[in-house]
């Protein structure tokens, strides 16, 4: 009878992954995609259209298929780009989510991404194949492959491009706050499709809600890989909330100026910096929460391209990045000037307090790190476990002749605000001076002081991310990895857990003046339902 059931099921899936909508052509009128959905190459919503991802739609992005050469499109993965004036509108739900996948196969079911002609790339799906991330909404790939190798740059990745401002100036030759994002070829592709920045604070990209974006991060232009999401010159008439980014070669989410907000937004595994911010983004989020790997692959490779540099890489502007400029007012100062303020962010570092039964454990990765000009403010969070590296570290850089995030602590432009940091390193004089700054700010505004590795603080109810890798025989994550679900919650009413100060920007949730991402009187938790680490049951609920 097992038997019989055990191959119905593979019927199932195998009818499921050969019922599919084939996209290999841009958006450019209205559309509307449901149900399972493979993207054959880099699809563009281009201008004045409007592409609709219905609740529970497979969105699958095939792998790159040839080697990556300079100012070519020849063999670059599936990936979603919406363009400055198209928008798109996915709108799932915590029962019935939007998942972004790879299209990769394994058809000989060894839990490895099928490479039949062997030449380094994953296979592609033709019609008849078994996917690879075959039950995304029940049973979501492991980190790493049955081999040990990273489940990351199967495919490209979302990017939404927009019209809000950034500080860039004129270096990529398309006018004053513009530029061409990172990772798209030009002129393979064209710079209008890939081109982001603009005059319009408010402008309006569209929805994303209940969406996972998981396996992204390869290449689509020489020498730069795409992230989960990449929100660039995106504007404040966009709501973006409820958005996953689990196992992603680069960055997790990473906002290149612009203006957008934010809330429940959610990183886990990125390759390179969890949340990553630049070029004068002067956005508001609130509730982040982000898990940073505490493996490598089974080889010693990193993990991604750094196996999780940074939870937070917080730049005020591109002054260091090669060929960038920075636009400045007649006093000097980059403008727009950076100015973004994240609430409660819970980060659990890279360095267990237990044992890891990674095969290849990380290294110690910082938490969040504020350089390059940077002005802005974390506020009601929690960072935990970066063990001998800094929880929260501020760096010199930032556009000549203007100031340095050195230069802006004493200005009151730098802030960590009734924040946490646990289990890391001791923080030098830079660091404290800042948070020195924000502990003035919460006595204004009725918070308390920020705490590092205070003896007080018991920790999360279980910071514990640890289990094994390579996931279970068939190479996915399930509850059996882990008897002891990974809950972020703060335990209630100790130091260090509450004592936030009220948000003070319009849209934000004024009762959450708790540290961290989750309240800790919840029932539930805001991941439940729709999040990979939730869904395979390895996630409190």
């Amino acid at each position: 009878m097992r038997i019989l059931f055990l191959s119905a099921l593979a019927l199932v899936l195998a009818s499921v992954s050969h019922a599919q909508t084939v996209v290999s052509a841009d958006v450019t009128v209205d559309t509307t995609w449901s149900g399972n959905v493979v993207l054959e190459q880099p699809i563009f919503v281009k201008d004045g259209a409007t592409l609709t991802i219905l609740p529970g739609t497979f969105v699958r992005g095939q792998p790159r298929t040839a080697a990556v050469l300079a100012g070519s499109t020849v063999g670059t993965p599936g990936a979603l780009i919406v363009t400055r004036n198209g928008r798109l509108i996915a709108e799932g739900s915590a029962t019935n989510p939007i998942i972004m996948t790879t299209a990769a196969v394994d058809n000989d079911d060894d839990g490895v991404a099928d490479d039949d002609d062997v030449d380094g790339f994953a296979d592609a799906w033709e019609a008849g194949d078994i996917f690879f991330d075959n039950n995304p909404i029940a049973a979501p790939l492991s980190p790493l492959d049955n081999s040990g190798a990273a489940n990351v740059s199967l495919w490209g990745g979302l990017v939404v491009l927009g019209n809000a401002p950034t500080n860039l100036d004129d270096a990529c030759g398309t006018g004053h706050g513009t530029c061409t994002v990172e990772g798209l070829t030009v002129p393979g592709f064209s710079p209008a499709d890939a081109t982001y920045g603009g005059v319009e604070p408010h402008d309006n990209s569209g929805i994303l809600r209940y969406v996972s974006v998981r396996h992204a991060g390869d290449e689509i232009g020489s020498g730069n890989e795409l992230n989960g999401v990449t929100l660039a010159g995106v504007g404040d008439g966009t709501l973006i909330e409820h958005v996953e980014v689990y196992c992603n070669f680069d960055d997790g989410i990473e906002w290149f100026g612009g203006t957008v907000n934010g809330r429940y937004l959610h990183v886990v595994f990125a390759g390179d910096d969890t949340f990553d911010l630049d070029q004068g983004y002067t956005g508001t989020n609130q509730f982040l929460y982000g898990i940073m790997p505490f493996f490598n692959e089974n080889s010693g490779a990193s993990f991604g391209s750094s196996s999780g540099d940074k939870g937070g890489e917080w730049d005020g502007d591109d002054f260091d990045e090669p060929g960038s400029n920075v636009n400045l007012r007649a006093d000097g100062a980059p403008w727009p000037l950076s100015n973004p303020a994240m609430y409660n962010l819970t980060l659990i570092g890279s360095t267990p307090d237990g044992a890891n039964p990674a095969v290849s454990p990380a290294s110690a990765n910082r938490g969040v790190q504020m350089r390059s000009g940077f002005a802005g403010a974390l506020l009601n969070s929690i960072v935990v476990n970066t063990g001998s590296a800094q929880g929260y570290d501020v760096s010199g850089g930032g556009a000549p002749g203007f100031d340095t995030v050195a230069d802006n602590i004493p200005a009151g432009l730098v802030l960590s605000v009734s924040s946490t940091f646990d289990d890391g390193a001791a923080l030098p004089a830079d660091e404290l001076a800042a948070l020195a700054a924000g502990d003035a700010l919460a006595t204004l505004l009725g918070g308390t002081a920020n705490t590092v590795n205070d003896a007080g603080f018991p920790g999360l109810v279980n910071e514990d991310t640890t289990f094994l890798p390579t996931g279970n025989s068939e190479g996915k994550i399930a509850a059996g990895l882990k008897p002891v679900k990974i809950d972020p919650r703060p335990a209630f009413g100790l130091v260090g857990t509450a004592g936030g100060v009220p948000p003070q920007a319009p849209g934000l949730d004024m009762a959450a003046t708790y540290r961290g991402a989750f309240d800790p009187t919840a029932p539930s938790l805001w991941t439940t339902g729709w999040t990979a680490l939730s869904i395979s049951g390895l996630s409190a609920e």
